[in-house]
């Protein structure tokens, strides 16, 4: 058995403008209290130490590794948790969404660099170029950043290098939240992944037509599409405990051989030369 219990964050939004450091304050509570409820691992969601900020200094970010990785680390090696912390950062002149993993023992385990930015922050930041799989000492995790959750191959491709849990921090409303719903799951059921969401709240009432528009809903999604612990649109954490050596049963949708050999026969039938001729094609008659 490998078991690990998981905390993901609905980040609490205040009416008034935020700071980056009480981003940060903020997402050190939330750190102590997944400790302190004995998790493994905490993800907190997408740009966490810029959110709520004034607009002009939306797209701050760290030169990176620079302050805020440093305090991150610290917290992470302070809780002794592995910490998911998601923030912008700039490297050689230039800026990417990134989410950065780092160890319970405080050292960064890797990176992972949004690859799909949406219209308005490719104006920004350079969309990254890896699908990386971090192991941490619970098992093998992957990132992806908000809109990446439109581009079921980036889910595919974690499963194929052996991803287990893929973490989705994220700072969205949809366009509808049973839109976001149905994607988390989807990304879940057809690679066999447990899927980690975080997202933001506001203090309630949620109320879009006001502008009260943070949806909250952090949650924990297994293999089968099942939520198995959220937040509501209340701010919090949501906790699950999952272990990672339990059979991912399928209902043979998809299995050739049982028990259990539902990513193994995924990808020795997934047509990767096929999809990949028509992805070229498609892209050869765009610039035509």
């Amino acid at each position: 058995m490998r078991n690990v219990r998981i905390a993901t964050a609905s980040f609490l939004i205040d009416d008034e403008p935020h700071t980056i450091e009480k981003n940060i304050a903020c997402a050190e509570g939330y750190i102590k209290e997944a400790k302190e409820k004995g998790a493994d691992v905490i993800c907190l969601p997408e740009t966490a130490t810029t959110l709520n900020i004034p607009d002009k200094k939306t797209y701050t970010a760290e030169s990176f590794p620079g302050e805020w990785t440093k305090q991150f680390s610290a917290l992470a090696k302070k809780y002794k948790i592995n910490i998911i912390a998601p923030y912008f950062v700039q490297v050689k002149g230039k800026k990417y969404n990134q989410a950065t993993v780092i160890d319970r023992m405080g050292k960064v385990a890797g990176y992972y660099r949004k690859v799909q930015p949406h219209a308005k922050e490719l104006k920004h930041v350079l969309p990254g170029d890896d699908l990386p799989v971090f192991e941490l000492d619970f098992g093998k995790i992957s990132v992806m950043i908000c809109m990446d959750i439109y581009f079921p191959e980036i889910a595919r491709i974690y499963a194929m290098k052996g991803a287990e849990i893929l973490f989705w921090p994220t700072t969205t409303v949809g366009p509808t939240q049973d839109g976001l719903e149905a994607q988390v799951k989807s990304r879940a059921i057809d690679n066999a992944l447990y899927v980690v969401e975080s997202n933001c709240a506001q203090k309630p009432p949620y109320a879009p037509y006001a502008g009260r528009w943070r949806p909250g809903n952090a949650k924990i999604v297994d293999y089968n599409g099942d939520i198995l612990a959220q937040t509501g649109r209340k701010d919090g954490l949501a906790i699950a405990d999952i272990d990672l050596d339990a059979p991912r049963l399928t209902s043979q949708v998809v299995l050739k051989r049982e028990p259990d050999h539902f990513r193994e026969d995924m990808e020795s039938m997934a047509r990767l030369s096929l999809y990949a001729k028509e992805y070229a094609a498609l892209a050869k008659k765009k610039k035509q």
